[in-house]
């Protein structure tokens, strides 16, 4: 189950992402201009390649100089056309920059949805397999000549994975949420069960038994999932594919799934997981946590320069940087939660994200700001946002 600081984490992933697109856009405006004075060479009229370089120059030095402001000035001194393109560049990484915001805040729900799709898809697996298990089973038991290894259970006859196929909650869940392998993968599976299950030691010695106990049956799926399912290149590959943030939140499914395993084998009902305990509220923080910090990063860049002034902001960690926005923003514009919770969670997420030195910077730059802002006026806490808040 996801914490708000896994929500935090998926914040700052978009935060940081949203400033690699617009470095990206940047550049993009910097090409059009580059391509605008360009010399003609279909053109029947004389080109100046001094002249078409000299502009190109004058009108970048315009746009690097204005674009964060939002508009380029009139200046009698400057060439028109170079003030008429600067200004075409500007709209031009305005709105690449606005596609750009739209589609990561557009994203960050169904992203972080994701890993319970993830999760559902892993135990949908086990089911798959224990399918694949019986035929094969039963196919052997027609066949006297066939290998006897199979013979006496598998997947099929585990208690964890039975409980699995038997939910009705379970099977409400796959419909209401769309989960299904699919025919295009279900070649995987097949090879998955074949190649590497029929070879592996420890599903062989589970077969060659008879009867097993719930601990046994626990076991094996566990064992499954963590050294088989999630080692194999053409499952992680799969998960790769729908999920940038696999490599992180492939953990949080495997987690996810370990307790609905577990509880399939200790008790009678499969206890599904859900993401949090209030997704609606949490999802809610998670995108309102983006956006404000987004849409008023002026203003929160203006909040952190004071502390930062006789720092070499070329040399900040990017991440640092990032960090201190986004807890600001926290700070500032979500009145529930303390003070202190936002930047201890800051702290953290700097020690595992940023550099070894990061909790402690993050927690100095943010202790100061807190309390300049308190005086300000400018956080103000009500309900639980007041505990522990001085």
């Amino acid at each position: 189950m996801l914490s708000r600081r896994h929500l935090r984490i998926k914040v700052l992933q978009s935060l940081y992402a949203l400033q690699a697109a617009r470095e990206a856009d940047y550049q993009l405006a910097i090409d059009f201009i580059t391509e605008s004075f360009k010399p003609d060479l279909n053109s029947m009229t004389p080109q100046d390649p001094v002249k078409l370089e000299g502009m190109r120059k004058i009108t970048t030095l315009l746009l690097e100089e204005n674009y964060r402001k939002g508009a380029i000035p009139d200046d009698e001194e400057t060439p028109s056309e170079a003030i008429v393109t600067a200004r075409n560049a500007l709209k031009y990484y305005e709105d690449l920059y606005k596609k750009d915001k739209r589609r990561l805040s557009r994203q960050l729900t169904p992203e972080v949805e994701a890993i319970y799709s993830a999760y559902l898809l892993l135990l949908q697996l086990f089911i798959e397999l224990s399918s694949l298990s019986k035929t094969e089973r039963e196919r052997q038991y027609d066949d006297p000549d066939s290998n006897p290894i199979a013979k006496l259970s598998g997947f099929d006859t585990n208690r964890a994975v039975i409980a699995l196929s038997e939910s009705k909650k379970l099977e409400s869940e796959f419909i209401r949420k769309g989960i299904s392998w699919g025919n295009e993968v279900t070649g995987l599976i097949r090879k998955l069960f074949r190649d590497v299950f029929r070879q592996d030691e420890t599903y062989r010695a589970y077969c060659a038994q008879k009867t097993h106990t719930p601990e046994e049956d626990q076991q094996l799926v566990l064992y499954s999932l963590k050294e088989v399912i999630l080692k194999n290149e053409e499952v992680i590959n799969f998960f790769e594919l729908n999920d940038l943030y696999w490599s992180e939140n492939g953990d949080l499914a495997r987690k996810m799934t370990n307790k609905t395993l577990k509880s399939a084998t200790e008790s009678d009902v499969v206890q599904i997981i859900p993401l949090t305990n209030d997704w609606e509220e949490d999802s809610s923080f998670m995108q309102e946590l983006f956006d404000e910090t987004v849409n008023r990063n002026d203003e929160f860049e203006a909040i952190i320069a004071e502390p930062l002034k006789n720092w070499d902001l070329e040399r900040l960690s990017a991440m640092d940087y990032l960090i201190l926005k986004m807890s600001v923003s926290e700070m500032v514009s979500f009145p529930g939660i303390p003070v202190k919770v936002s930047i201890n969670e800051a702290i953290e997420i700097a020690k595992d994200y940023s550099t070894p030195k990061s909790g402690k910077f993050v927690n100095g730059i943010l202790d100061t700001l807190s309390k300049t802002l308190i005086k300000e006026g400018k956080i103000r806490k009500s309900g639980r946002g007041l505990l522990d808040n001085k």
